[in-house]
């Protein structure tokens, strides 16, 4: 049996009243001194946003929303559109994220038409990579171009909804884990995912929030090394799905870590899994055994995972009302969600992971 301590963390966070999470039963937390975050965000821990992910990491049913998170990103079966190759990889996901950031602003008439030469300019990798995966999405239609009604020859590029749901399948996923013991948001994730105006508008809103500071990705070396990978997240879900069963009372482990178990649930090769696996056991952040076996889960690396899901439920909950408030027509300060500004809209800034 894997067994799992808390001991290897940092300070504690002083609490505070969260606007998001105040109606929680109290009798649903745990201890204060059971709980720190990762050490990778200490510099920002005073930050309203860390100050509420602690806050959210305090409660006993937490576990059971990382486990809900965990199952809702390693149960998808696709068959009609691989979205495991598409999107599960860093750079196709980030250039994905940023054709919606930037096809808002420009809506909102606060940046370029997002055409394909300013991603190229604007996006991680080489323009040909950029040109050859903006075509595979128009041809599955997926992104549709439209000409400039000023300007015949300048190619508007528009994600679509279906598009939309595919990149935001992880924001959503973390939404619905928030409410198994946070008040439900103005908006309901599937409020938001079958609507193309807010989603694209809660999406761009996050696009924008990690231009101005990198500390819900950045700071957290085993996510972000996973998502460089295709389907590496995924891979690192299924790994963190089994440590937390063991975790939870009555949770039964969601499918096999055999080497042929995951390349056939996340559609890559044996090798590719045998290549992430062995990667994350040199470094450290966990073991499989080459029977499926969950052989060693460090603490660390359990506190890097639970931080950024709690940084993450705090990040889009207070995106949902943001765009609930603009549904409504309601003004919100910028205070809201952190400071904004247009950085997106240059096409010399490299974006970071939403």
């Amino acid at each position: 049996m894997l067994k799992i301590n808390r001991r290897s963390c940092i300070g504690h966070v002083a609490r505070a009243a969260s606007p998001n999470f105040a109606s929680i039963t109290r009798t649903d937390k745990r201890s204060m001194s059971e709980i720190r975050l990762y050490p990778g965000v200490e510099n920002f821990a005073a930050d309203s946003l860390w100050v509420e992910a602690a806050e959210l990491m305090r409660y006993a049913s937490y576990t059971e929303a990382l486990l809900s998170y965990c199952e809702a990103m390693i149960a998808r079966v696709p068959k009609l559109l691989p979205a495991n190759k598409l999107f599960a990889q860093k750079q196709r996901y980030l250039i994905s994220f940023l054709l919606i950031c930037f096809y808002v602003q420009w809506l909102e008439s606060r940046g370029a038409p997002p055409t394909l030469a300013f991603l190229q300019r604007s996006a991680p990798g080489s323009p040909r990579q950029i040109a050859d995966f903006i075509s595979g999405l128009r041809d599955r239609g997926l992104i549709t171009a439209t000409s400039l009604e000023t300007d015949r020859r300048t190619q508007i590029l528009k994600p679509s909804l279906e598009l939309m749901q595919e990149i935001g399948h992880s924001p959503l996923a973390i939404l619905r884990s928030s409410e198994r013991f946070a008040p439900a948001p103005p908006l309901r994730p599937d409020e938001i995912a079958r609507d193309e105006d807010l989603m694209a508008r809660w999406l761009a809103l996050s696009a924008e929030r990690y231009a101005v500071k990198d500390d819900l990705f950045g700071p957290f070396p085993a996510i972000v090394r996973h998502s460089e990978r295709d389907a590496g997240h995924l891979v690192f879900c299924a790994v963190m799905s089994a440590a937390l069963s063991q975790r939870s009372a009555g949770a039964k482990v969601s499918g096999s870590l055999t080497y042929r178990a995951l390349a056939d649930r996340f559609d890559v090769s044996r090798q590719h899994i045998s290549n992430i696996l062995d990667e994350a056991a040199e470094k450290g952040w966990y073991r499989v055994s080459p029977g499926g076996e969950l052989a060693l889960m460090p603490d660390e690396t359990l506190l890097q995972f639970e931080t950024w899901v709690a940084g993450q439920m705090v990040h889009y909950r207070r995106l949902a009302l943001v765009i609930a408030g603009k549904a409504t027509g309601a003004s919100t300060s910028g205070s809201e969600i952190g400071a904004r500004s247009g950085a997106l809209s240059d096409g010399r800034h490299r974006a970071r992971q939403p």
